[in-house]
């Protein structure tokens, strides 16, 4: 990588024009009885849940501002949990970027997670060590406070939607040193890679200047290695979460071939949701308006 603008790190910049000003014409469209709620949350910023620098997440909790001494009161009853995992090929991206992302479910009352992990050239597997590790942290987070770990919602976007779904995989079944006994109530994936080698290919041969699966990879002897253990579609099992996928049919990125192949290997609880004309996290306002509901609906359905 040069000192210069990375098209790896340009391919995530479409994340703040345009998620950005979509919700807040969403959030103008369904203005109700409770319009103004941001008083209602306190956030916890870069909560440590490892040694490396890296390994920190945001953490906004659902409460009442109460006034000195104490100012603010966590709400402990029960309720559902975000954790969002950022994407950026795995070498780029960063938690602060993402806020917007989060708007919806901050808008519902749920305690959000928005976490950043180890990423970089020749950096694979750390992020996924990382993303268990920090799954961990917030069950025992909840569980100190009283809250149900049953109710975690993982998700996350392009790499970020391969992370939220090797939670999800390696939850349900696996020997993560991190793993919990409480797999996620379901994964959330927008546009996430499946199979690590099939991306690489694609890449090698559509945007090899861009192929952020090696990047991440460094050492391409390792590639069918890496693929085999932390690509999701080959560690589904019948005991994985629901999982539904938002997936534009035109991405050049991450294929939409890699969620069609995900879906279909897939027996428990599943849905995907096709954007036609769709590309990498680029649809239309509509588009995106059908997506949430969407995903609302088959969370509220489990």
């Amino acid at each position: 990588m040069t000192n210069g603008r990375s098209p790896l790190r340009e391919q995530t910049l479409w994340l703040i024009p345009i998620i950005f000003f979509i919700f807040l014409g969403a959030s103008n469209a369904t203005q109700g009885a409770d319009e103004f709620w941001g008083h209602r949350y306190g956030v916890q910023v870069d909560v440590a849940y490892g040694e490396h620098p890296a390994q920190i997440f945001d953490l906004y909790v659902y409460g009442q501002r109460i006034g000195e001494p104490d100012y603010f009161a966590m709400d402990t009853s029960a309720r559902p949990t975000l954790l969002w995992i950022h994407g950026g090929g795995w070498v780029a991206g960063d938690k602060a970027d993402e806020i917007p992302r989060l708007i919806p479910y901050l808008r519902r009352g749920w305690n959000v997670v928005n976490m950043n992990y180890r990423q970089g050239a020749a950096t694979a597997p750390s992020a996924v060590d990382d993303v268990m590790c920090a799954y961990r942290r917030v069950t025992e987070i909840l569980e100190s406070t009283g809250m149900p770990t049953d109710q975690i919602v993982v998700s996350g976007a392009s790499a970020g939607g391969h992370l939220a779904l090797m939670v999800g995989v390696l939850s349900g079944s696996g020997a993560h040193p991190c793993q919990v006994a409480s797999a996620p109530k379901a994964v959330v994936n927008w546009f996430g890679i499946t199979d690590i080698e099939a991306v690489h290919a694609f890449l090698s041969k559509t945007k090899p200047e861009a192929n952020y699966a090696a990047a991440w990879i460094g050492n391409l002897d390792r590639l069918a290695q890496i693929s085999s253990r932390y690509s999701p579609l080959f560690l589904v099992a019948e005991n994985t979460p629901p999982i539904i996928t938002i997936h534009g049919d035109l991405d050049t990125v991450v294929p939409y071939e890699q969620a069609i192949a995900l879906h279909e290997s897939l027996s428990t609880t599943n849905r995907l949701i096709t954007l036609q004309g769709g590309t990498h996290g680029g649809f239309s306002d509509d588009q995106y308006q059908d997506a949430y509901r969407a995903i609302f609906k088959f969370l509220d359905d489990l």
